[in-house]
């Protein structure tokens, strides 16, 4: 599977708010199963320590605060009233005196636009002026719901709440209890909790009826020092909650949710960037109902998100037809902090800007940098628990960008910046049940240059209900605690992955380096080791604590099981060469086959195999190549028992032939063999020979060449290929190459096959179970990835 956040398409889209009348008591929790049996708090629409509503009595003394008007009912626009209000109370606003240097000397004061009880219907966008607050009745109780019916283009990428796009230094705002509603599922949203959107997946209701654009009627979007708290966001197809270009934003014990039939469209909950700084989000919380990420930020800095409650279950996922959702977004955000938080089927990523269009704010790019992730629940993750990815892209000349910082800028429209990773820390944190890995770090090497920390974490059942293998981009990560893929001098200890399933699915404690890398990009120097000695602790794991992506080998393939047990093919050789087998039934290791299986399924060479433990029988069938000598040899072989020897009587390439069977044009054969050194080490293949009715000999061979010698013991061959037309002859054609006169060279585990399978095991306990199968390297035993059979 391909992972993590490919390029994404951006899109803004409209959010069309209900007209659902609300309840005057708020009374409403929903308690997902899953969130239940894993101990996440249930989402609910009760305050988290805000302060109270305001109530009339307390607006009445308030000179500074205006009463609006209650709502009219029906389908009347209450808009002109409510852009009154906010008018009157803008002149009730002293602004602050300011010196000449930017300092503000005096504050400026605020006024306040109080809301009644009610669904307050808006055929436009309202606009608060700096100082101006909008406080509702309560969470339940006051609504704003747009109306496009009148004008959509009055929403066309607009909110129910915006900034006047006025600057006022020292300027403060607060949006506070009430709810706003999208209308994407017209007259939806009321706070009655539900286990499914309505209609899920579907687009909004008005898109179809109004033809309007997908980017219509947004949520609340804010500007400087303003807070947004106690706020319910809900059937919307634009962004619920837009923070862009904006500083000191406070966005407090929120509530995000699709209850009372309503439904979204996939635009972020919390979406934004436009380098915004010291954005602060917490106590919010997002009910399993909810489409789209919870958070996701692209261009920032100084970003905290800390104790906020994200639900998702895979039901409501799939009747979107989607993977995951809810997740935790930071793209090109510097210095952030997510600490606290509890996402249920949910993770956070860390990444750079570097997949969306290379222009406007996303020509530069920001890696993840100076990020502390610490003290976070991740339960039952649809993919990972914390990822974290370094990355960039091309110039037009085919280099990468120029090395700078936050305040550096491109000027020249044929290059970049790029702004370089790392120091990034991932700490007590508690990452349950993750589908793939706990922490997966990767990337370009060349967009990280400071080491980060991975240090205190608890992993527990990674690879749950998940892929064993799966591809990033940069090269393969198989299942693991712990995942690190690029970086110099990381320190990741002190952590502790535990697999405590009946049948487990964490196959390794810490992968270090990705299989297949296509970056070139490995960590190097990794501390393992914390200052007083604390290292990673494992349980319960299938393979091994740690393992190097580098060393592993090809995986076997056309793994089957049928009625004489799993069969499968050699793997395709590599320089990392494969020793043997490991079978694992459910989790559990339960044959080791050193070389192969003793049996090869179909051998057409069996006789001959078997005459070789006879020295009567002599070389049982086979002949010598040119400057070849074959000879049978009672040194153990690979399975045991006698060997052919093969000692050259020249230099150059040593062979031998098995001996000739009938052969069918268009079928496909398979010679395999296992080779091992007396003497110096050379390199080995395996190959056929087709003969035709005249006699003319067909040599294939092989590329991939093994080297073996004494130290890394018995090394296995094979060659497939379809009989040419005409073929009438086969034969199995082992070779040695380079050799030079009197070396020799041991020939086991000689086979031939129609076919590929040239591997077999039978269970003794009879097939039951999944079965998973890895080839392991010579020198080292590292595992090639897992191959699920069953």
């Amino acid at each position: 599977m391909r992972l993590f956040h490919p390029s994404r398409a951006r899109r803004a889209a409209a959010v069309l708010a209900a007209t659902a009348a609300l309840p005057t008591a708020l009374t409403v929790t929903a308690t997902p199963a899953v969130a239940a049996a894993l101990g996440a708090p249930a989402y609910s629409l009760v305050s988290t320590g805000s302060p109270a509503p305001l109530r009339a009595d307390g607006c009445a003394a308030d000179p500074t605060c205006v009463l609006a008007p209650a709502p009219r009912g029906g389908a009347l626009d209450d808009y002109a009233a409510l852009k009154q209000a906010v008018d009157t109370a803008a002149t009730r606003v002293r602004a602050a005196v300011v010196a000449a240097d930017g300092t503000v000397v005096t504050p400026p004061t605020t006024a306040t636009v109080l809301l009644a009880a009610g669904t307050y219907r808006l055929t436009n966008g309202l606009k608060l002026p700096p100082n101006v607050n909008l406080r509702g009745s309560g969470i339940a109780t006051t609504s704003l719901v747009a109306d496009p019916t009148v004008n959509w283009k009055n929403f066309n990428y607009g909110f129910l709440v915006r900034h006047n796009d006025k600057k006022e230094a020292g300027s403060t705002n607060l949006v506070s209890d009430l709810t706003v509603n999208g209308n994407c599922r017209t007259g939806a949203g009321a706070p009655e909790p539900a286990d499914l959107p309505g209609r899920p997946g579907q687009m909004c209701d008005f898109r179809a009826a109004l033809g309007t654009s997908d980017s219509t009627a947004g949520g609340v979007s804010v500007g400087d020092r303003w807070t947004v708290r106690q706020v319910r966001f809900t059937n919307f197809e634009y962004f619920k909650l837009w923070v862009s270009a904006t500083t000191g934003v406070r966005i407090v014990d929120n509530r995000f949710d699709n209850w009372g039939g309503a439904e979204s469209d996939g635009e972020d909950n919390i979406g934004g960037g436009g380098r915004n700084d010291d954005t602060v989000i917490e106590r919010n919380q997002f009910d399993a109902t909810i489409r789209g990420n919870s958070f996701d930020f692209t261009n920032a800095i100084r970003t905290t998100v800390r104790d906020n409650i994200v639900h998702t279950t895979p039901t409501v996922a799939a009747a979107r037809k989607e993977n995951e959702y809810g997740n935790m977004y930071f793209e090109g955000v510097a210095s952030p902090t997510a600490t606290g938080n509890t996402l249920e089927g949910a993770h956070i990523t860390l990444t750079s800007n570097a997949n969306y269009a290379h222009s406007g704010p996303n020509k530069d790019i920001t890696n993840p940098r100076d990020a502390v992730i610490t003290g976070n629940r991740i339960l039952g993750s649809a993919t990972v628990g914390v990822l974290v990815k370094y990355d960039d892209y091309n110039d037009a000349d085919n280099t990468p960008g120029n090395i700078g910082g936050w305040n550096d800028a491109s000027t020249d429209p044929a290059d970049h910046v790029v702004r370089i990773g790392g120091n990034n820390v991932i700490r007590d944190n508690v990452i349950e049940r993750p589908a793939l890995s706990g922490v997966l770090v990767f990337g370009l090497a060349r967009d990280k240059d400071a080491p980060d920390t991975i240090v205190g974490n608890r992993i527990v059942d990674a690879g749950f209900g998940g892929a064993t293998t799966y591809n990033t981009g940069g090269g393969w990560f198989d299942t693991a605690g712990i995942g690190l893929g690029v970086g110099r001098n990381d320190s990741v200890y002190g952590n502790t992955i535990v697999d405590d399933q009946a049948i487990h699915t964490t196959w390794y404690g810490l992968q270090l380096g990705p299989r297949k890398s296509t970056t070139a990009s490995t960590p190097t120097g990794t501390v393992l080791t914390g200052p007083d000695g604390t290292g990673n602790t494992t349980e319960g794991i299938i393979a091994a604590p740690v393992r190097f992506g580098a060393l592993a080998p090809e995986a076997p393939v056309n793994a089957t099981v049928g009625p004489n047990g799993l069969t499968w093919d050699e793997p395709y050789a590599t320089t990392n060469p494969i020793a043997g087998f490991r079978v694992y039934r459910d989790g559990a290791q339960v044959a080791d086959l050193p070389v192969g299986s003793a049996t090869i399924p179909g051998n057409l060479l069996d006789a001959d195999a078997a005459s070789l433990e006879n020295p009567a029988a002599g070389t049982a069938g086979w002949t010598a190549g040119t400057a070849s000598k074959v000879t049978r040899t009672d040194i153990a072989g690979a399975v045991g028992g006698a060997s052919l020897a093969l000692t050259a009587t020249g230099n150059g390439q040593i062979s031998a032939y098995s001996r000739k069977l009938p052969a069918t044009v268009g079928t496909t054969y398979t010679s395999v063999a296992s080779f091992q050194a007396d003497s110096v080490g050379r390199k080995v293949r395996a190959g056929l020979a087709f003969i035709d009715g005249s006699g003319k000999v067909s040599r294939l061979g092989t590329q991939t060449m093994p080297t073996v010698d004494p130290a890394t013991g018995w090394l296995t061959s094979s060659y497939s290929a379809v009989a040419p037309p005409g073929t009438v002859w086969v034969q199995s054609l082992l070779m040695v190459e380079n050799a030079a006169t009197g070396e020799t060279h041991l020939l086991d585990r000689l086979g031939l096959v129609t076919g590929t399978a040239t591997e077999q095991w039978t269970d003794p306990a009879g097939t039951t179970g999944r079965y998973q199968l890895v080839a392991y390297r010579a020198d080292g035993g590292e595992n090639s990835a897992a191959v699920a059979i069953g």
